[in-house]
């Protein structure tokens, strides 16, 4: 049998209000309780686990020690995890309600979140959710950090305190304007683009990378590019004749903003799929989280369905 833990929630709290605020008194006051009773409980910690946590001073309050504050770090995760498994204990036998913070990667935002919200509205109408869009570094970071539940986006490298949901695959396309030589085609090779305009979505690292990636892979240049900042302003303007793009998720209509229209084309070349998925902590179990990972992959196994 494994040692008795000696060490109490509501301590771990103590450490971290103080930390916090500087203040034995003005912790203790948020924490509705007395400061002798904080007082009381942090020197036991620093009995308990043997290290000084906190340098008291009559007039500077509290200083934490290296070790409180890394203690105090430890803590807060501690703490998240065990609010999160009250949670979960919570809402498995009861109505999905409270918040949730969902983050997205901003091309993805018009064609997963209407669809989810709308069916949030009869699943869990008494759910409120938050959306954040961002490119993918400030998501996954904000989810390392709990300032997000779970956020929406593309398969890449992460740190060891996030997990990545699997929802789908996602193969990427070509849009030509409508009178292109190219949209009478049913499929293009990348290297009969190399020599043309590849408008690109600019205000995304990870789309504009993956894109001459797929170039970089077969050994060809990347095309000269003309950046926007929207994706609609890149449909738009590979519909007017600038260039060609290439998509990874697929309209649900040919006409663009100013009433022209581009053409799909199939890649002939074989790529690497795109992995989307759900980014979510790895202490994250709550029911809330779970229902709008499932509801994300019923929706992405729609637009997505695995190739034959």
């Amino acid at each position: 049998m494994g040692t008795r833990v000696g060490t109490s929630f509501a301590q771990l709290e103590f450490l971290a209000a103080a930390i916090e605020d500087g203040n034995m008194t003005t912790a203790a006051a948020r924490l509705h309780t007395t400061q002798s009773n904080l007082s009381v409980a942090l020197a036991k910690l620093e009995r308990h686990l043997g290290v000084e946590l906190l340098v008291r001073h009559r007039s500077r309050g509290v200083v934490p020690t290296a070790a409180g504050l890394e203690i105090a770090e430890r803590a807060r995760a501690i703490l998240r995890a065990a609010r999160e498994l009250e949670e979960w204990s919570r809402t498995e036998t009861e109505e999905v309600t409270g918040s949730v913070r969902l983050g997205c990667f901003v091309p993805l935002t018009s064609f997963y979140i209407p669809a989810l919200l709308r069916e949030l509205q009869e699943r869990a109408p008494r759910l409120e959710v938050s959306i954040e869009e961002a490119p993918m570094d400030v998501l996954r970071q904000h989810v390392a950090d709990a300032e997000l539940d779970l956020a929406l986006v593309y398969d890449q490298r992460l740190p060891d305190q996030l997990v990545f949901r699997h929802l789908a695959d996602v193969s990427p396309y070509v849009i030509f304007a409508s009178d292109s030589p190219f949209a009478r085609r049913e499929r293009v090779h990348l290297h009969e683009l190399t020599g043309q305009t590849m408008v690109s979505y600019d205000l995304s690292s990870f789309t504009t990378t993956r894109t001459r990636q797929l170039f970089e892979h077969l050994g060809l240049p990347a095309p000269r590019e003309l950046p926007a900042t929207s994706i609609e302003t890149v449909r738009a303007l590979v519909a007017g004749g600038a260039g060609f793009a290439i998509l990874n998720q697929r309209w649900g209509t040919d006409v663009t903003a100013d009433g022209s229209a581009v053409t799909s084309v199939e890649l002939a070349d074989h790529v690497e799929p795109l992995g989307l998925g759900v980014l979510t902590r790895q202490a994250t179990r709550s029911a809330k989280v779970r229902l709008l990972g499932d509801l994300l992959a019923t929706h992405a196994a729609r637009r997505h369905p695995p190739a034959p």
